[in-house]
């Protein structure tokens, strides 16, 4: 059953556990061929998440098909990856991202601190939590929008790092839609480098966390993951905007 409001974010029971195992290695094939399919979908670096204990993983968010291009930087192990409640909350889909390594992203602050609780149990399972901090989709788009605090935040409380994964286009031998050019990018997702919350986080007398150096900390892994994509020639031949929210799925507005 999928996910409701005011339940514990995650279910580590042994049988959800199991089958949440079957659904993914038995989805997961099929869903890269498409990604490989339509993307030719390339990693770089992906040894810089081995020997890592745990850690918080960021990315941009280019295409529909991102959880299952950070899902292929990691295997055979998985990773959990928020998502909006919204989602998991939808029929079907909401019990099937669940069993795909789905942890709902309640809004508000309270939500994020309903994240930090369950970060300890989480990471008793897996070794990483996947946010996107732009908080959208911005389709085949090179230019990183403004960081969300949220993940940050958390790896800021767990003295954890975060390890930048990030999404780099390019237009292949012909000029995009052109006859024989592409009509979506080649993609190279690039795993960077772990940065720690130590060289940014301050704290108050009482020990409460600064949120300004929490803001100062996102948007230096923001720059980081933009210097990557600049350094590498990433293309904005293909963007497209903003990906459209779908009604019932992940639609928050009000009805």
């Amino acid at each position: 059953m999928p996910y409701q409001r005011g339940r514990p974010l995650l279910d580590t029971s042994l049988p959800f556990r199991l089958a949440a195992a079957m659904t993914f290695y038995a989805l997961w094939p099929a869903a890269q061929l498409v990604n490989l399919l339509m993307f030719r979908t390339a990693y770089k670096n992906t040894w810089k998440l081995r020997g890592i204990p745990r850690a918080i993983l960021v990315s941009n968010h280019t295409t529909f098909l991102d959880p299952v291009k950070v899902s292929g930087a990691m295997l055979p192990r998985r990773t959990w990856q928020t998502l909006l409640e919204a989602t998991v909350t939808a029929p079907f889909l909401g019990t099937l991202t669940r069993l795909l390594g789905g942890l709902p992203l309640p809004p508000g602050k309270r939500g994020l601190d309903r994240v930090l609780a369950s970060a300890e149990q989480a990471f008793r399972y897996r070794r990483f939590i996947h946010f996107y901090p732009e908080g959208e989709c911005y389709l085949y788009n090179q230019n990183i929008r403004e960081f969300k605090s949220g993940a940050f935040y958390i790896a800021a409380e767990l003295d954890i790092p975060v390890i930048p994964l990030v999404t780099v286009f390019s237009e292949g031998a012909f000029p995009p839609f052109s006859p024989w050019g592409r009509t979506l990018p080649r993609e190279t997702m690039v795993v960077m480098d772990p940065v720690y919350p130590s060289g940014y986080i301050r704290r108050d007398e009482k020990g409460l966390l600064s949120m300004d150096s929490v803001r100062e900390f996102a948007r230096a892994v923001r720059d980081l993951m933009q210097k990557e994509i600049d350094a590498r020639g990433g293309s904005s031949a293909f963007y497209r905007g903003r990906m459209e929210r779908m009604k019932g799925i992940n639609d928050t507005s009000p009805r």
